[in-house]
């Protein structure tokens, strides 16, 4: 018989991950380090207001710190292996940035608020796709075909209003939780032909989404938060860092950081 593991059970795991949530980086120090006059200052800031080995602060390339952020990344895999008591909702965490997966496992999920990040992650990967394919007039069949199962937006909004122009759309959606993203995303995009404000509207979403798992006082759900703000908080380091590195201007690398979870 299997034993049915409760909420308070996490109590240990949760009280850890509090303490290592002392440790996120804000997002202040990730726009004080993108203005930084040198590399080394940025990684300097970064690595006073994180929690990173010494290996961070001897990085002098995008490629050294390509292998540091590979160690953490590992390294927080592997410590929420074993603060996780269900075997199944590791492996969710382990799937929830790759949207074909998440599709996947969304039916075999048992935590209500895993499965509706998923529904938001799924929501968001089919925007991206029908924006990318309407701004390239692709075939409708080419957005029909890599549509992903879940979503709470339906196939057919998306296949129905095809070939409509972005404002168009945005009439349909202004009222729920996507108009705003959609909005900013497509202004940005017809101005400068970039995605950048889509990929920064939609971490700033998720994010929101994941905060509410602080106000859950035991349970998986913090592991799951944290684990994904962690992952986050790597992927904005690298954006900081490597782009000191390749000396790109610190308007460009403003545009790409988006929201923190602290």
């Amino acid at each position: 018989m299997t034993t049915k593991i409760a909420a308070l059970d996490y109590a240990f795991a949760v009280g850890r991950v509090r303490a290592l949530e002392n440790y996120l980086i804000p997002y202040q120090v990730f726009r004080e380090a993108a203005e930084a006059e040198t590399p080394a200052r940025a990684l300097e800031l970064i690595s006073d207001a994180g929690k990173f080995g010494e290996d961070l602060l001897l990085v002098d390339n995008a490629d050294r710190l390509d292998r540091v952020l590979l160690k953490e990344r590992m390294t927080l895999d592997f410590n929420l292996e074993e603060l996780f008591l269900e075997r199944s909702l590791y492996h969710d965490y382990l799937a929830a940035e790759n949207p074909a997966e998440i599709s996947r496992r969304l039916g075999i999920s048992t935590n209500r608020f895993i499965r509706d990040y998923f529904r938001l992650r799924l929501d968001l990967a089919n925007l991206k796709l029908f924006l990318r394919c309407s701004y390239l007039e692709l075939p409708v069949e080419r957005l029909a075909e890599n549509f992903l199962p879940g979503s709470s937006l339906e196939k057919n909004l998306f296949l129905e209003n095809y070939g409509s122009g972005f404002d168009e759309f945005y009439q349909l959606i202004r009222s729920g939780r996507f108009g705003e993203l959609w909005k900013r995303a497509t202004d940005f995009l017809t101005s400068t032909e970039s995605l950048i404000a889509l990929e920064k509207e939609t971490e700033n979403l998720l994010l929101a989404y994941l905060r509410q798992a602080k106000q859950i006082t035991f349970g998986p759900e913090p592991l799951f938060a944290y684990g994904l703000a962690r992952r986050h908080e790597l992927k904005l380091v690298r954006i900081v860092l490597a782009g000191k590195f390749l000396q790109l201007p610190a308007s460009i690398l403003r545009e790409r950081i988006s929201e923190t979870y602290v």
